[in-house]
């Protein structure tokens, strides 16, 4: 995840930029389109991009064809790690209701002047309308859904959390979105997903369900498509 301020405008002038700017002038999904879109992904992969799944909460590209600059902190865990301390371009090249297909690759090194080697964390949550709060850390909060202000996927999503078919809902404040709900069970237990998924696990308390999902979540938001 990186602040929409770390954004840098994508101005480097290859083949790439190309390729992207046919992309942005596509008024539907045709023949053409789809050729501009293959011919992009297979280049990114001879220039050694790698792929991965980001939500656009964190990386802030949303259309297919977006792309953007961003100089690597030296502390940079996930997918990005393999970059600290250069500057990469950011492509999006597939669109999903939740996350974006992502590929990144290096265009340079970052400015010494532009290099961050400390981490300082900040989280902030996302308006909880009319729901009380179960359960609040310093980065999760967990709240209970019973009000009718909708909690949306992400900010700006024209979708949102089903709050009839669930009990709690599991904020990260690191992405300022919901990540996981959770459901009373008729034998007291807690069954938790993740947002986007069907399946998920049972756990005893809220404590223990927050970070059994806060896991998963980071196990599956970082993982790095061969």
């Amino acid at each position: 995840m990186f602040d929409l301020s770390e954004q840098l405008l994508d101005n480097i002038k290859d083949d790439v930029r190309a390729l992207l700017k046919s992309l942005d002038k596509r008024t539907c999904w045709n023949a053409e389109a789809k050729q501009s879109l293959n011919n992009l992904i297979e280049l990114l992969k001879k220039k050694k991009y790698i792929s991965f799944i980001g939500h656009p909460n964190r990386y802030h590209l949303t259309r297919i064809g977006s792309s953007c600059l961003y100089d690597v902190p030296t502390y940079r865990k996930g997918a990005l790690a393999p970059f600290r301390g250069k500057r990469v371009r950011l492509v999006c090249i597939s669109s999903g209701r939740y996350d974006r297909h992502l590929m990144a690759g290096v265009v340079g090194d970052t400015p010494k002047n532009k290099l961050k080697v400390k981490e300082k964390p900040t989280y902030v949550f996302p308006d909880i309308g009319d729901h009380e709060i179960e359960y609040l850390g310093r980065r999760f909060m967990v709240i209970k859904s019973i009000g009718e202000d909708p909690i949306e996927f992400y900010q700006g999503s024209f979708d949102s959390i089903d709050l009839s078919d669930c009990d709690f809902v599991l904020l990260d404040g690191k992405v300022c979105c919901p990540i996981a709900t959770f459901k009373l069970a008729t034998n007291g237990q807690i069954f938790g997903r993740l947002v986007g998924r069907t399946w998920g696990e049972h756990f005893s308390t809220i404590p223990e369900a927050v970070k059994g999902m806060a896991i998963k979540n980071k196990r599956f938001g970082n993982a790095i498509l061969k």
